[in-house]
Order: C-alpha cells, then sequence, then structure tokens
C-alpha cells in the first residue's frame, strides 16, 4: 500500500507501465453512480493499452528504473502499490508475461473473449489458487518487532484489530507470539511473517506478502508515515486490514475490469461478484468506499468461500465459486 502526498491521483500516475494504482490520500472518495463507472471503464480502457504499450516499447530496462527497490539489505521490487517482487530474475518474468505477452491478448487481466465478468480475488499463479492449507490458515503466527518503539503497543492493537476483522468472517487463526518481539525479525524461524518498521520516504505506507512468498520476505513492512497520519481519516487499522488481506492471497479488487481505472496482471480468480467498496480497493481505482478500508459483506463471504466460515458466519454454498 502505497502513499504520495498530491490531494488527488491523477491517472497518469495509476497506469504509467502498470506498476501500480498507489494508495494516496485523496480525502473520503466521493460516490459515483453506475453510468460514470461505465463512463470511466470506458476512457481509461484506452489510456491502460496505450500505457502497456508504451512501457513495450521503452523496453525493460527503463521499466525497472521506474520500479521502487527497497532500499535495505533483502528489499525487494514494489509493483502494483504494495506487492513485492523478489529479485531482477521475477522482474522480468513479471515484465515480460505481465506487460509484453499479456496487453495484446487481455483487457485489465482478463482472457481475451472472455468480456467483462462480474464475478474478493485470490492470487492464482498459472490460474492455481495459491492459498494456505486446511493446517497453515490455523496457526499464521508472527511476531511484532519492539523497533517500533514508542509505538509498539499501537502496531499490536492495531494487528489485532485487522486480524479479528477476518477471522470473524472466516476459518483462518492469527496468532500473535509476543515472546518473539524483542528478537522479531525477517530470520525469525518460529513465526510465519513478522511485523517490522521501516523508512522509505513514503514509497508505501505498508507493504505484504502472498502466502507463496519465501520466508526471508514473508514480511509486513511498516513505513514511518503510515504512523503519522491525519486523525479520523485513514487509518492504520485500515491499513493493515488491507494487508492482511494479501497474507491471505486476496489481490486488489481493482485488478478487475469492471475498476476501470487501475491495472495490474493477470494471476487471480474471482470469488465474489465485483466490490467497488471493498478493503482490497483502492478509492482512486474507481472505488466507491472510503478510506477506512473495512470489510463489505462482500469481502466476507468472500473470506467465507476461500477458508470456509468462522463459527457463527453464515455462508450459503451456492455463493461460492468452484476454484
Amino acid at each position: 500500500m502505497s502513499r504520495t502526498t498530491n490531494a488527488a491521483l491523477s491517472l497518469s500516475m495509476c497506469l504509467p507501465l502498470a506498476l501500480s494504482c498507489s494508495l494516496a490520500w485523496v480525502g473520503t472518495a466521493a460516490a459515483q453512480d453506475a453510468t460514470s463507472l461505465r463512463k470511466a471503464n470506458r476512457t481509461t480502457a484506452s489510456l491502460a493499452l496505450a500505457s502497456r504499450q508504451n512501457a513495450v516499447d521503452l523496453g525493460f530496462e527503463a521499466f525497472k528504473k521506474k520500479v521502487f527497490k527497497e532500499p535495505f539489505p533483502g528489499g525487494v521490487y514494489i509493483v502494483n502499490g504494495d506487492t513485492p517482487i523478489l529479485d531482477e530474475a521475477e522482474l522480468r518474468e513479471f515484465y515480460t508475461k505481465e506487460i509484453v505477452q499479456e496487453w495484446k491478448s487481455t483487457r485489465f487481466g482478463l482472457p481475451a473473449g472472455a468480456g467483462p465478468t462480474i464475478q474478493l480475488i485470490v492470487d492464482a499463479p498459472g490460474g492455481k489458487p495459491n492459498v494456505w492449507d486446511n493446517v497453515a490458515k490455523k496457526a499464521i503466527s508472527y511476531c511484532v518487532s519492539k523497533g517500533f518503539g514508542a509505538d509498539y503497543e499501537r502496531v499490536k492493537a492495531s494487528m489485532a484489530a485487522a486480524a479479528q476483522a477476518w477471522q470473524e468472517a472466516s476459518d483462518v487463526r492469527f496468532v500473535h507470539r509476543p515472546e518473539l518481539d524483542a528478537k522479531c525479525s525477517a530470520t525469525t524461524p518460529e513465526v510465519v511473517f513478522d511485523v517490522r518498521p521501516v523508512n522509505v520516504n513514503g514509497q508505501y505506507l505498508a507493504r505484504a506478502f502472498f502466502p507463496r512468498t519465501p520466508r526471508p520476505q514473508r514480511n509486513v513492512l511498516i513505513d514511518a508515515s503510515a504512523l503519522k497520519l491525519e486523525p479520523g481519516k485513514l487509518t492504520l487499522d485500515g491499513i493493515l486490514r488491507h494487508e492482511l488481506g494479501h497474507t491471505l492471497s486476496y489481490r486488489h479488487e481493482h485488478t478487475r475490469a469492471e475498476s476501470g481505472k487501475c491495472f495490474e496482471d493477470k494471476d487471480w480468480v474471482p470469488l465474489t461478484s465485483y466490490d467497488a467498496f471493498s478493503v482490497m480497493h483502492y478509492p482512486q481505482c474507481n472505488g466507491l468506499g472510503d478510506w477506512s478500508l473495512t470489510l463489505t459483506s462482500l469481502d466476507k463471504t468472500g473470506a467465507a468461500c476461500l477458508y470456509g466460515p468462522a463459527p457463527g458466519f453464515v455462508l450459503d454454498p451456492a455463493q461460492c465459486p468452484k476454484l
């Protein structure tokens, strides 16, 4: 999840080189009706294709120069606002498969000829959903670094609140291991992931990982800017709800064709109908929600479909797609 200081996010920032639709502070998102959403889709569809063509014309080296790379040992490339790419080889693969090849045969990540689908979306490299298995989903353990200093208790509380939001809907369990917080790092083997502070000068507010990520990069990293937010607007709880969605394999809702404004790549499958209010949808990418980044009923349904419903959560199995 990345941040800019502009009052609004321009279309040119959402689309260039398919890098990201970064999280920027724009205030409460204005509600949009269906007509204006369709109009935005038509306009931005052509701009997105032009952006991808521009990336192809520039070539990989120019593309790489525009991608932010974390400036510390073990740092990764960041695409799509808060998605880690582990090394240059993987970045080249991303560029080749998702920029050079797919721009010709897809429309906002959908297979050519599929048309617009109204089907929370899950990471699915090669079409195979990338999720925690039935044992791992009950023990998604983490530590919170004492390096947060005066913000340590606040981060602990926000992590707990964000985890609870997903646990209330789906049969998953995030487990904080406080006894490991004093030595919490990317090499702490007793946990699935670590939560640590970084200073990337606002390049992102926070970033997380997908379940397929190797342990050294299974981190939730929180930039100093996320701890200095304007009161009453974007919150740390909301940021972490979004990031923990990634750790469960959920991708940005604005990956969909229906969002119209922000393209990422095609490695996803739909779990629910398109949800412009989703916790996984950036408001400026034709989202209709606000910056509270709370789970919608469709988010909860999608999570329950993927991991099974939480105790007491009522789910109609007919709502769930066959993955």
